[in-house]
């Protein structure tokens, strides 16, 4: 197997997460493909796994600190890495090493530019991003917040740790109507499948709901907020932590939601 950048042959495979098996929405794409264009000019790095049959088998994406939904200086930070974990099309290739090898790899990068050390970040249960995969690989735990747990590695006594940014700001709107509001970065293929879902589902509900969506790619407006991702309606993260929900059940959780205010 090898690791090797994202290319053109490569590129719609990582877009998509691994998911070859889906067809692509063109919505989704057009919101990846614009954010990891432009990510790539800030520094972002892009790699996949190709295995020996040369099937895309594992992804990774990471970039310096600046540039990242994580705070600090002169680090690393791994934004995704994903080893194909579903039964389903090429099937699970979890447990044969590529997570170790990307791992690796961004940390001779890091070390080849000159850097004190590399960020990731994890999720505390076992079926997605798990934590425990980094701290097998000797990272530390530095900050939690919720289910997310922040780790890293330094390479140098004088680094400095990375912090996980704090929500400032809550995101409300009109309060005769519901309030939604969408925070995008456009790394995460999921976010942007959720944005879309989001979109259809307030469609026609322009009497009821107030909608905008905001985009935290630009660090400035990231740290106005310190929010990274998400679906916030009523000041609150919506579904956060569950599989990705339909447009139809975010609608209907939003006329639910209105039925409430009303009542009340």
């Amino acid at each position: 197997m090898r690791l090797l950048d994202v290319d053109e042959r490569t590129e719609a495979t990582f877009l998509r997460c691994l998911h070859d098996e889906k067809p692509d929405d063109p919505r989704t794409v057009q919101l990846r493909r614009s954010a990891y264009r432009m990510q790539r000019e800030r520094g972002l790095r892009a790699k996949v796994i190709v295995t020996d049959a040369d099937e895309v088998a594992a992804l990774c994406q990471y970039t310096p600190i600046e540039h990242s939904f994580i705070e600090g200086e002169r680090l690393m930070a791994v934004l995704c890495l994903w080893v194909h974990g579903y039964d389903h099309h090429i099937g699970n290739r979890q447990g044969g090493g590529m997570g170790r090898m990307m791992l690796d790899a961004i940390e001779e990068d890091a070390r080849d530019a000159g850097l004190d050390g590399v960020a990731a970040w994890g999720m505390d249960f076992p079926y997605w991003n798990p934590v425990s995969f980094f701290e097998h690989m000797g990272y530390e735990r530095v900050e939690t917040d919720g289910m997310t747990v922040l780790v890293w590695k330094p390479f140098t006594e004088d680094a400095s740790p990375p912090r996980l940014v704090k929500q400032v700001r809550r995101p409300v709107g009109d309060p005769n109507r519901i309030s939604v509001r969408v925070f995008q970065n456009g790394w995460c293929t999921g976010m942007c499948d959720l944005c879309v879902a989001i979109r259809a589902a307030v469609d026609g509900l322009d009497d009821i709901v107030d909608y905008l969506e905001i985009d935290v790619t630009d660090p400035e407006v990231h740290r106005e907020w310190g929010i990274s991702n998400g679906i916030y309606i009523e000041g609150e993260e919506h579904r956060a932590n569950e599989p990705p929900p339909t447009s139809d059940v975010l609608r209907e959780d939003i006329l639910k939601l209105w039925d409430a205010k009303k009542r009340d």
